[in-house]
């Protein structure tokens, strides 16, 4: 790793000194300079000169997100944003993991602030608990993933505290800007962009395929109809069977049904399958159409845009249907008044998203943690009878076909499914009034609402109880703002100022039913076909935050620039209100440092404290109303008493920067050091649960983040056909856990299915995995028993789930109209743990426990005994496979490091001689996505799928589906 890193750096430098002493047009250099000194959207969507910013951020253009053919605008971001983590596992539809400058609360949030066209966009995760930490359950994703690649325009990351105390509470993590696409005066722009893709399986568990399904290295007899033949152990769900053999002549879990005339009592040879797992999943594919109208009529400019997109997953049956529908306007009424809205309607629908992690429909658990290798799936998609019962291999006993642990893969698909769908409108508009070129005022209404509805199904006839459950949220946020703006120069001094008023207003709604006991009639998927009552609940909350906020910024002779914000919120579920204080400043030296090699230069640096609210109801502790017992209603203290005192979390950063633009513009940095401290965390304490109570919320605790973000582009050949920009991006961030409360060193996040922890542990970085490790001697030896197992230690840290540092490494070539742009996108540390690798060796079914085709010689581990002497003891292969489970938990814990080809994209505008006059432009262009990964711990796991939700819970690998390579084409039409 450390060769790599210090090759692209020695590749970024090298290119530096080439580009020294080259020669510049100067018209050329002169637009570069304005561009460097250009205008970036800034915290409430207000627009801002660089040069006079005093804090960290980065703009990114639209392009990037869509011509990889993006589907989602978050995880688009992954490797281009110096400071940003990104973990966005390839599951169809999933939840993308975004942080910045690492982890500030242990309980709370601690993604950004994510915001269209000004609208706060609720990031909802419905993830229950047991999907996150890989227990079983279907990733629905974010709400995040509403937003249209196809319609932005610009995305502008503001990384921290200084950057977005504006905001408020919420964006203490900082916040994602996303501006989209509007007309232009005097312009009509008709564009239609088509595209299609298709996404393979690349990165999974590597299975055996010497030894079938079994539990001993013969197969068991058994006398039917006064014959005797070889059968195999049908309930038993792992393979440390024998070895294949085309001579051994047994029946198949397929060989009972006489309606299967071919198969009934028909002895198949004991050999590897011809269908085997790979063969279950689909080539996914999806379609992409946009069609967008931009036109100006006198004063008004208007866009439309309509984007359906299509997505077929890798698992069959699983999709999702998506329609984008967006408005954006803006009107000139008079010399003085504007109007300006944007409204977006968008209607996702998923059918079947795949179940992950250890649940009773999770195929990935079935086919690499537990099951019989010398299964044939063309077989298996035979998986229902003529009376509609299931069809599995997984059968009681030969005479017996009820599932013992496992479904048919083909019931779970088809039968056992799920169906979810989301309304959503979000947009907002607004008037702006100018008295003068100096002093505006500006008046806003942003909304954001929308109604999600789930249900899933568990057939009659699976070896779960059958169920029917169905879900409804409705979310919505309002937000009035008022604002008045003045700007004016005085001599050498120029004032930018504001100030305005905010009133948000939230609320939630949320409705489950579940069936209980089973459903009476089969396919009858109603609360009322259960064989007892339904049980329903519900829960509703409703919030608001009133805040006064304001701006100053002073600039003298556009070298010096001082910036104060401050921000005071009236909270609904806190009993004070709070403050939040931003101070800024910035020098641009190139101003006075007379050099011809500098063409910019600035150094920045700033300052926030920033309080993050609770959740609504924090404050007082209610009444559980639980089920009736025997026709009486039932009443009790919930689990967690919450104090009246509470007080909101709050964290104070710190940071300096260095911007500068070398060599005629051929050279550019961005350097940013900063310094967080998160205190009065809010913490569920366990207490004597003779208080009527487990648990007691409290503030507790100190956090510390301190880092650095780099980023240099280089451009070392530029003419008038060619040119090549090479752009780094560097973050390393360094966690730490300060204290928690009195003597508590140890803050349960969450267990993992089996095993593990995750916990936040005093002294260490956020995300400490605990578990079980090797005992080494002095020499460095592991020591293994008196049984010849491994020792286990007492349960220790295994490592954090924080990566060291991440890089990305993107290549821009362009030489007349043919373009060539690729990412490599770098991790560095981390840890996971991995259910798969844990299971899969206990029952036999990864590559690794065929031992070469030797299982029967067995395993002598390598160490030494307590005596000190080398190990000698033998290890049937069975019983070493199980030590996985029940010794040393580090056996199942991997870095989670990476390198990847993240994106490559091809694109070449066709020549006008060859489109003639019916187009304006027509440009194609091929993209390939996740093309190869490289220094993966666990070459059979992809360390971003081990994330099953966006919060805090991370780094449980439970049961994941492949990770996937994606390739695809894109055609753009301008009329």
């Amino acid at each position: 790793m450390k060769k790599l890193t210090t090759g692209l750096l020695v590749v970024v430098l090298s290119s530096s000194i080439a580009v020294a002493n080259a020669q510049e047009k100067k018209n050329d250099t002169t637009t570069q300079t304005k561009e460097i000194e250009g205008v970036v959207v800034t915290a409430l969507g207000i627009k801002r000169e660089k040069k006079a910013l005093g804090y960290a951020s980065q703009e990114v253009k639209g392009e990037i997100l869509s011509d990889a053919g993006q589907t989602n605008a978050v995880s688009a971001l992954s490797g281009n944003v110096a400071g940003v983590q990104i973990t966005a596992p390839s599951t169809m539809g999933g939840s993308t993991r975004i942080t910045m400058r690492g982890i500030s609360s242990i309980t709370g949030e601690n993604r950004p602030l994510i915001i269209v066209d000004g609208v706060p966009l609720d990031n909802s995760n419905v993830n229950d608990t047991d999907t996150q930490r890989g227990a079983g359950g279907r990733d629905y994703g974010d709400a995040s993933f509403d937003i249209n690649p196809d319609d932005i325009e610009s995305v502008t990351v503001l990384k921290g505290g200084p950057a977005a105390a504006l905001y408020g509470s919420r964006a203490g993590n900082g916040a994602i800007l996303y501006t989209t696409k509007s007309a232009r005066k005097g312009k009509t722009d008709i564009q239609l962009n088509t595209g299609v893709s298709f996404e393979s399986v690349y990165i999974r568990p590597k299975l055996q395929n010497l030894y079938g399904g079994g539990s001993q290295f013969t197969l068991p007899t058994q006398n039917i109809n006064g014959v005797t033949y070889n059968i195999q152990e049908y309930q038993t769900d792992g393979s440390w069977g024998p070895r294949y053999d085309p001579n051994l002549m047994y029946l198949p879990w397929y060989a009972f049904d006489p309606e299967f005339s071919k198969d009934y009592l028909k002895p198949v040879p004991w050999v590897a399958p011809t269908k085997d797992v790979d063969s279950f999943f689909d080539t996914g594919v999806t379609y992409t159409n946009n069609l967008s109208v931009a036109k100006s009529f006198g004063d008004t400019n208007v866009r439309l845009s309509y984007t359906n997109t299509n997505i077929s997953g890798i698992v069959p049956t699983s999709k999702i249907k998506k329609d984008n529908f967006s408005v954006n306007l803006n009107s000139k009424l008079s010399e003085k008044l504007k109007a300006d809205a944007v409204i977006n309607y968008v209607h996702t629908e998923g059918f079947n998203r795949p179940e992950i992690g250890y649940g009773d429909n999770s195929v990935a658990q079935k086919f690499y943690q537990f099951g019989q290798r010398n299964l044939d799936f063309a077989k298996l998609k035979d998986y229902k009878l003529s009376d509609g019962s299931q069809r599995t291999w997984n059968r009681t006993s030969w005479s017996d076909a009820t599932p013992k642990y496992s479904d048919n893969p083909y019931w779970t698909i088809y039968e056992n499914t799920s169906d979810d769908s989301r309304h959503r409108f979000f947009g907002n508009a607004g008037l702006t009034y100018n008295f003068d070129k100096h002093f505006y005022i500006v008046g806003k209404v942003y909304g954001d609402t929308y109604t999600q509805n789930l249900s899933t199904r568990v057939a009659v006839g699976s070896q779960a109880v059958s169920n029917y459950t169905l879900e409804k949220r409705t979310v919505s946020e309002f937000n009035y703002e008022g604002r008045a703006h003045y700007n004016n120069n005085f001599g050498d001094f120029s004032l930018s100022a504001f100030a305005g008023f905010n009133i948000r207003d939230n609320k939630l709604s949320w409705l489950r039913g579940e069936t209980v006991g089973g459903l009476v009639i089969p396919n009858l998927y109603n609360l009322n076909n259960g064989v007892e009552n339904s049980l329903a609940t519900n829960n509703r909350t409703h919030s608001s935050i009133k805040s006064l906020f304001a701006s100053v910024s002073l600039g003298y002779k556009d070298l010096l620039y001082l910036e104060a914000t401050g921000r005071n919120d009236w909270f609904s579920m806190l009993n004070d209100d709070q403050f939040y204080p931003s101070v800024t400043g910035s020098f641009v030296f190139s101003k006075v440092l007379d050099a011809n090699w500098l063409s910019f230069g600035k150094i920045r640096a700033g300052w926030s404290s920033i309080a993050l609210g609770t959740a609504p109801y924090s404050r007082l502790t209610y009444t559980v109303i639980g089920l009736p017992f025997n026709g009486s209603p039932q009443y009790s203290n919930p689990n967690t008493f919450n104090d009246p005192n509470i007080n909101p979390e709050l964290k104070i950063t710190k940071e300096f920067g260095i911007e500068a633009s070398l060599f005629k513009n051929r050279v550019s940095l961005d350097f940013t050091y900063y310094d967080t401290k998160s205190k009065d965390l809010i913490i569920a304490l366990p207490v004597d649960p003779a208080t009527g109570y487990l648990f007691r919320n409290i503030n507790a605790g100190e956090m510390t983040n301190k880092g650095i973000e780099a980023m240099v582009t280089v451009t070392p050949v530029k003419n008038e056909n060619f040119s090549w920009d090479l752009t780094w991006n560097f973050a390393r961030n360094r966690n730490k856990l300060v204290n928690l409360y009195q003597d508590l060193q140890n803050y349960v996040l969450t267990n993992a299915p089996f095993r593990a922890q995750l916990v936040a542990q005093v002294g260490q970085a956020y995300g400490t995995i605990l578990g079980t490790d090797y005992v080494y001697d002095s020499n460095g030896n592991r020591v293994v028993d008196e049984n010849g197992f491994y020792k286990a230690s007492e349960i220790k840290s295994l490592g954090s789930i924080l990566p060291d540092y991440n890089m990305g490494f993107r290549n821009t070539i362009k030489y007349k109209s043919l373009s060539l742009s690729f990412l490599i996108d770098i991790q560095q540390g981390g840890k996971y743990f991995s259910t798969t690798n844990m299971w899969g060796m206990y029952s036999g079914m990864l590559e690794e426990t065929a031992l070469g085709g030797n299982r029967e010689a067995g395993v002598v581990l390598a160490g030494v005994k307590e005596d000190g002497t080398p190990n000698d003891i033998l290890l049937d292969a069975q019983t070493w496979g199980s030590t996985y489970y029940n010794t040393v938990d580090a056996q199942n814990v991997f870095d989670a490091s990476y390198i990847k080809l993240r994106d490559v994209t091809i694109g070449y505008d066709l020549p006008k001689s060859f489109i003639g006059n019916a187009f304006q432009a027509i440009r194609v262009s091929a993209f390939a996505r996740n093309l190869f990964a490289w220094n993966l711990a666990n070459k059979g796991i992809d360390p971003e799928n081990t994330s099953y939700g966006s919060g805090n819970i991370q780094g449980m690998e439970g049961g994941s589906l492949p990770s996937t390579r994606t390739f695809g084409v894109n055609v753009n039409f301008k009329f």
